[in-house]
């Protein structure tokens, strides 16, 4: 694998950010020859994670910066015991969906299932009163998503013979990571996401992993309580910045180094969420009403 293949360089204002888009399934504490590699591609500061659950960084260099970060993780031995520790009335929808026919299966990359995950993205604009970031994805997009070559699982939710949901599992260094989850809206009483989530445990419970992240606790309540009722904690992390050159030192002490929604205290973030869904709605009909013009 070539040196910078999963490391994505980033511009805010005037500044080259870098971030490892692996860095939850890998360790991606910066090498000599990774810092010679990204001062050659202009970076000013470079971001990563100390992955403490498995991998703690043992003596850290005092010249990183530091920053309290989280992620949403379930710690499982077995299905069996997840099952049991998760709350009933999750646990029950879940038995509810599967006896409704609800079937899982990890499935192989097809046009098939290019086209269905392709159907889910372009079903609505809106999700969760937010602007959906993969509405208007073309087939092609798609097609690159699901055939790019990494190491994980798509998880194909089917009610009949239709389509319903997928997960997006990839496996890591001792831990499987919840790539993406999305299920079709008009199923949503159906419990789709939490028998998407349940394989996705069973496969990992399979593979003798111990781990399972889905993503981070603290930017959306509505999903933040689903994680919760999955047996998903709030793990804190620390999140290191490495600073590159003299621009990333101005950068960072203007805080740049971190994105705005993480500057943001928690409860004035809350506070902001309606403001931001009205803002997204606004969006969401300007563009409906260009492209129907």
């Amino acid at each position: 694998m070539a040196p910078l293949e999963d490391i994505r360089v980033s511009k805010r204002f005037f500044f080259r950010f870098a971030h490892n888009v692996r860095e939850y399934e890998k360790d991606s504490v910066p090498t000599d020859d990774l810092v010679k590699l990204l001062l050659e591609e202009k970076v000013d500061i470079y971001t990563f994670i100390e992955r403490c659950w498995c991998c703690p960084i043992v003596n850290p260099s005092r010249k990183w910066l530091k920053v309290s970060d989280n992620i949403a993780l379930a710690t499982i031995s077995s299905y069996d015991e997840w099952l049991s520790q998760i709350g009933k009335k999750t646990r029950n929808m879940i038995r509810k969906a599967e006896k409704a026919g609800m079937k899982t299966c990890p499935v192989v990359p097809s046009e098939e299932i290019v086209e269905g995950i392709w159907k889910i993205f372009n079903e609505t604009p809106m999700r969760q009163g937010r602007l959906f970031p993969h509405y208007g994805k073309t087939l092609e997009e798609v097609r690159e998503m699901v055939f790019y070559p990494v190491d994980g699982v798509f998880i194909v939710a089917y009610l009949g013979d239709e389509m319903v949901g997928f997960i997006h599992l990839l496996f890591g260094d001792q831990i499987g990571v919840i790539s993406q989850i999305l299920s079709v809206q008009k199923y949503r009483d159906k419990a789709v996401n939490n028998v998407l989530v349940a394989k996705a445990i069973e496969i990992c419970a399979q593979r003798q992993i111990q781990w399972v992240m889905y993503g981070r606790v603290g930017n959306h309540p509505s999903l933040d309580k689903f994680k919760e009722s999955n047996g998903f904690v709030k793990y804190p992390l620390v999140r290191y910045f490495l600073v590159l050159t003299r621009k990333g030192k101005f950068a960072a002490t203007l805080g740049l180094q971190r994105e705005l929604k993480d500057r943001l205290p928690q409860g004035f973030k809350l506070r902001l969420l309606p403001l931001y869904n009205w803002v997204s709605k606004l969006k969401v009909r300007k563009e409906l009403k260009q492209q129907s013009s």
